[in-house]
């Protein structure tokens, strides 16, 4: 039995829904303890603003957040699985099927244009991120609207290999951050991408920005040594939610490396607002679906 372009199109619908209103658990317990540690009143009402607002989208069953951002899908594809069809055609129709009927906000124009498709496809949207796992006998789906007031922070800088590397990653993050403010909707995620390429290493951020659980090290310790260090230099700011003051600006920092050159690392610096809307599932050869971030539907409210 193969893998069906009607079952994936089916699937990718499903986590749009999920991604669009409920956060997956990791994401709302860290806003919990973040409620619970924040002392100022106005860090503290501006966390409850926020929890208030994923409580009424779960009973209401509408998106989380006005912007529901650009489609993009993370797939990754076992070379034992059997795919029918064009798995790039599926995922685009159910992208359209899905701003239809999540609802999801028509977001996806023309750049020069601004012509808007009315679909939240065209242009090469939806963007999909393929990889390959040679020994796996299923797909691994992740569908994710990106909200783009985080989005437009994404910021690259590049560091000669003469300096501390580590330490200039601090300054760049602080110099990012401190830049930013309030605008990406803190508590958030920041993540880094470290070496490589200029377009790799926007890419290793991005896929570090949804690594789960939510706050887990890399396993490279001088990676994580570095991730320990952003994240107390960034919340020792007191930027806290929503930039108007606190402790926690930053909920976890993800970084990524990949091998530079012996003369120059680019630093990639993207942020991931609160709204972390995302949601995986696994499809397997005999048509099970199992959906792994949001089980039930939704988040546990």
């Amino acid at each position: 039995m193969a893998i069906s372009e009607r079952l994936l199109e089916d699937t990718v619908i499903e986590l749009m829904r999920r991604a669009a209103i409920s956060l997956p658990a990791d994401m709302l317990n860290a806003l919990e303890a973040t409620y619970a540690r924040e002392e100022s009143a106005t860090a503290k009402g501006q966390v409850l603003a926020i929890l208030n607002n994923c409580k009424v989208a779960n009973q209401k069953q509408i998106s989380l957040c006005q912007d529901t951002g650009m489609p993009m899908v993370f797939a990754d594809v076992g070379l034992k699985c059997q795919l029918e069809g064009d798995p790039r055609a599926a995922i685009t129709q159910a992208i359209e099927k899905a701003t239809k009927g999540v609802p999801l906000r028509e977001n996806v124009i023309n750049p020069l244009t601004k012509a808007n498709s009315g679909t939240n496809t065209g242009w090469g949207i939806p963007y999909i991120y393929w990889d390959l796992a040679p020994r796996l006998d299923y797909v691994d789906v992740m569908a994710v609207p990106k909200g783009f007031g985080s989005e437009i922070r994404a910021t690259q800088c590049w560091v000669l290999t003469s300096e501390d590397i580590a330490k200039a990653t601090v300054k760049a993050v602080l110099d990012v951050v401190e830049d930013a403010m309030g605008e990406p909707c803190p508590p958030l995620i920041l993540a880094l991408g470290i070496g490589g390429f200029a377009d790799s290493s926007m890419a290793m951020a991005r896929k570090a920005m949804f690594r789960t659980p939510l706050g887990s090290r890399n396993p490279d310790p001088v990676v994580a040594d570095l991730e320990g260090k952003v994240l107390e230099a960034v919340n020792a700011l007191k930027l806290g939610p929503m930039g108007f003051g606190g402790t926690t600006y930053a909920l976890a920092v993800h970084a990524e490396i990949n091998g530079s050159h012996t003369a120059i690392v680019p630093i990639s610096v993207m942020f991931q607002c609160w709204a972390n809307r995302y949601s995986k599932a696994r499809i397997y050869n005999d048509g099970r679906v199992q959906y792994l971030t949001h089980p039930e539907g939704g988040s546990a409210q």
